[in-house]
């Protein structure tokens, strides 16, 4: 396992993913970014893919080092902590699974011809001052807010250097109104911090990415909105899409 966690994306597979909920990363997270990229990329949509693909493994290798120092260090000065990850690995595994880490998203920079661009560093530095304050905060109430922003910038990473200029604020908005809004209710509800003992319903699933569509409607006749039309649009689809097999195996919605 120790050598298996050399490779970008393997921590964040083996310690969320596989026996969590992949499905919602799949569809609300992968599967509606390389719809974004490859309907208003500034590239021809198959290398907007391509594109979108390299930024998320950069993104992905800088982002488990929190992951890392979350479950590793973080963790322990919690109450009820999830320690997650090889929790007596030696400290030469830890400091090799992180240099690999920094190499790749450097290659891949590199790869992207974006180690010129000022925009890319400001984006990682502001990811990592954020992950940074979510390890360093031991205060429930204070880890939540720098979660947002974590569910936030993950969103973001493969998508906002590949759409058009003129697209990136409306999808920014659409991502922290409905993917990061959704996925703070899950860590609110890990930590004993939500009353909302409903909100696993597909009734409730359904309403919160449906009522998006009113933005859209009061938006839609800008252009510069787009971004956040299709997203809205993809996440109310996949809803929908939920609700409607929800209804066909129980004949009810939960």
């Amino acid at each position: 396992m120790n050598i298996i966690y050399i490779l970008p994306f393997s921590y964040f597979y083996n310690t969320r993913l596989r026996n969590g909920s992949w499905v919602f990363h799949a569809l609300f997270e992968w599967l509606s970014a390389a719809i974004l990229v490859m309907a208003l990329g500034s590239v021809p949509p198959f290398q907007a893919l391509i594109q979108a693909i390299l930024v998320y493994f950069a993104f992905i290798s800088l982002y488990e080092i929190g992951y890392l120092v979350n479950d590793l260090f973080a963790a322990r000065k919690e109450k009820d902590g999830r320690r997650r990850g090889p929790q007596n690995a030696p400290t030469m595994w830890v400091l090799t699974w992180i240099a690999f880490r920094i190499m790749a998203f450097i290659v891949l920079t590199i790869l992207l011809n974006m180690q010129e661009v000022w925009a890319w560093w400001s984006f990682f530095l502001a990811l990592f001052i954020v992950f940074a304050l979510h390890n360093i905060f031991v205060d429930r109430e204070f880890k939540a807010a720098t979660f947002l922003w974590l569910a936030w910038f993950r969103f973001m990473a493969p998508v906002i250097f590949v759409v058009e200029d003129r697209y990136r604020m409306g999808i920014a908005l659409a991502a922290s109104i409905s993917y990061a809004a959704f996925r703070l209710f899950g860590y609110l509800d890990s930590k004993g911090l939500l009353k909302m003992p409903g909100r696993q319903r597909i009734r409730f699933r359904l309403v919160f990415f449906l009522m998006p569509l009113t933005g859209v409607l009061a938006l839609a006749p800008y252009d510069e909105a787009r971004g956040f039309v299709l997203l809205c649009a993809v996440y109310s689809i996949i809803a929908l899409a939920a609700a409607g097999s929800s209804w066909l195996r129980h004949g009810h919605l939960d």
